[in-house]
């Protein structure tokens, strides 16, 4: 993870912190493998017939919790957020190696309560004693860990309603949750890794799973350390010149609650600490 120096809107300058890069949550790489001959089990409708129904809802979702992990260029990313898609507000935990950071926002500001392991990457444990148990005070800025930036990498990545019309996948009848739903299993055209979407009857989209293979082996130029020594986390740009692997990375992201997420609090004012003079 790479250090980012936040620009400071006036009147006042937010503090300078690490931001939790969004862009190693593209988990879905591109789900396509061009061909035809897809093959359905018995019961389960063809993906090309429900897919821009599950989009669509997609598309048009107003809330939705989202929660798995993500294994990318040799980070482990755990992730659990819930709220409001315009960012109004939004609640959750992100983990990154021994990073772990529990976060509140809204469009204006992104509160946060880091752990020890945050603070010794992002100058010391003096700002820590400083903010004690209260919310550190950050901006909700195009680079922050915010619900939306989160989103926006979701469906960068998520194939348009009428992609699947030629696409070669498999089908079954499969069970998530004690819930009966239907698995669709394609491969990615740049890696030929498994990529299953899982819908549920009404056709809901409910997890994306990415699974690994021999394309999975970590970028050289990626030794992130628990304490910030060694070398340097790619950046977003590094990454992507490493190829498809370390764009799309593998694990799980699960997807519930859609449209029915209530909004949350934020931290009241004697709750939060702003850097002083930042």
């Amino acid at each position: 993870m790479t250090p980012i120096t936040t620009a400071a809107p006036q009147p006042r300058r937010r503090p300078r912190r690490r931001t939790l890069r969004i862009w190693s949550l593209t988990l879905l790489g591109t789900a396509a493998a061009l061909g035809v001959g897809a093959c359905s089990g018995p019961g389960v409708p063809p993906l090309q017939d429900v897919w821009p129904e599950a989009y669509a809802s997609v598309e048009d979702a107003t809330s939705v919790a989202v929660e798995g992990g993500v294994a990318q260029s040799g980070q482990d990313i755990a992730v659990s957020m819930a709220g409001q898609l315009d960012g109004s507000s939004y609640a959750g935990n992100v983990a990154v190696d021994g990073v772990a950071i529990e976060i509140i926002g809204n469009t204006e500001n992104t509160y946060l309560k880091p752990n020890t392991a945050f603070y010794e990457q992002n100058g010391g444990t003096q700002l820590q004693d400083m903010v004690g148990e209260k919310w550190l005070l950050t901006s909700a800025d195009e680079d922050a860990f915010t619900l939306p930036n989160l989103w926006a990498s979701v469906m960068e990545k998520i194939p348009a309603g009428d992609e699947f019309a030629d696409a070669d996948y498999t089908a079954e009848q499969a069970e998530l949750d004690g819930e009966q739903v239907h698995k669709y299993t394609v491969s990615n055209e740049d890696t030929g890794r498994p990529v299953s979407v899982y819908l549920s009857q009404d056709n809901r989209l409910l997890r994306v799973e990415a699974e690994s293979g021999p394309a999975d082996s970590p970028s050289p130029t990626a030794s992130p350390s628990a304490t910030g020594s060694g070398s340097p986390s790619p950046t977003a740009a590094e990454s992507s010149a490493t190829g498809s692997a370390a764009e799309s990375g593998t694990g799980t992201l699960d997807f519930s609650r859609w449209d029915a997420v209530e909004p949350v609090e934020m931290p009241a004012e004697d709750e939060v600490f702003a850097v002083p003079g930042a």
